[in-house]
């Protein structure tokens, strides 16, 4: 089989008939329908009925087109990555972070400042398990994630073990998240023993996932908590703390037009210092020039939030 026949017996589905797509095709048909007979016979299928209206796939030959399409969509990436002439390098780079809205508006400001024309990014927001595999897996190139005075141990040691490294970017108070509009929100600081009649919402996390790689920073008992919403995206956690009487529990880092103008933070009693925010990269790996400059915007605009 071969990338012509498969064109061939594309151009002969969206014609309906072998001679209008030899005449498409600058072809005979006699030698149009030899190709389609071998490529029929080579791989032991009827990818066409024939009647004297014309031709009609079949369910095997629809089946092979679903899986032969996608070779040519892939042969013209190729073609278009290393044939056609581009004045400037495509730019590629990739960020997994956990999810933090302040981290996305650091990458867009970053991205915004570097400019480039031509480019491919990935911004992944996920789990912290996630971010950790992501870099470990070369499929980013720098995570963002946190550790807390309960998980520091833990985590240090799971990163070391993938050969990633922990960089501190800055330490930060633990504060409760909730709307604007909450019974505690005239409160300057928050005790987290009053927040016990609320409903605590978290990101879900996989079963088999340790506790350590929770979303939130470990303050509370769990199990004493009788009210609890699980939601999987930022989005669906904004909503929910913007129209219930929820809380959660993270950075107290808002950022304008990125986390919901309806929601406030405020910091809790009893905890200080107890966020370590930083970055991986896998270990002696060479900090490249949009690694240090997006670090670099993340530090301004954590800078900017004290």
């Amino acid at each position: 089989m071969t990338l012509q026949q498969i064109r061939y017996v594309l151009e002969i589905s969206r014609s309906g008939s072998i001679s209008g797509a030899a005449q498409a095709l600058c072809l005979t048909q006699p030698y149009l329908s030899n190709i389609l007979r071998d490529l029929e016979n080579e791989l032991h299928i009827t990818i066409f009925t024939r009647d004297r209206k014309g031709v009609a796939l079949t369910d095997t030959g629809k089946e092979f087109l679903q899986y032969a399409r996608p070779l040519l969509d892939q042969e013209e990436r190729i073609l278009a990555l290393y044939t056609h002439h581009v004045e400037q390098p495509v730019f590629r780079f990739s960020i997994s972070t956990q999810r933090y809205p302040f981290i996305v508006k650091a990458f867009f400001q970053f991205f915004e400042r570097y400019d480039p024309q031509v480019f491919e990014i990935h911004v992944r927001e996920t789990s912290m398990d996630a971010v950790i595999r992501d870099v470990h897996e070369k499929q980013s190139d720098v995570g963002i994630i946190f550790l807390s005075t309960a998980t520091e141990s833990f985590i240090q040691k799971y990163l070391t073990l993938r050969n990633l490294e922990f960089n501190e970017l800055i330490t930060i108070d633990p504060c409760v998240f909730f709307s604007r509009n909450h019974p505690m929100a005239i409160h300057d600081e928050i005790d987290l023993n009053a927040m016990a009649q609320y409903p605590f919402a978290s990101f879900e996390t996989v079963t088999s996932v340790p506790i350590d790689f929770s979303e939130e920073a470990l303050l509370l008992n769990l199990t004493a908590i009788k009210k609890r919403i699980y939601v999987v995206d930022r989005g669906t956690m904004i909503n929910t703390l913007t129209h219930t009487d929820a809380f959660s529990i993270g950075t107290g880092i808002l950022s304008e037009g990125f986390a919901g103008p309806e929601l406030v933070s405020r910091p809790i009693r009893g905890h200080k210092k107890e966020i370590h925010l930083g970055w991986i990269q896998r270990a002696n790996d060479k900090v490249s020039d949009e690694v240090a400059a997006f670090i670099q915007e993340v530090k301004r605009l954590l800078v900017s939030k004290q």
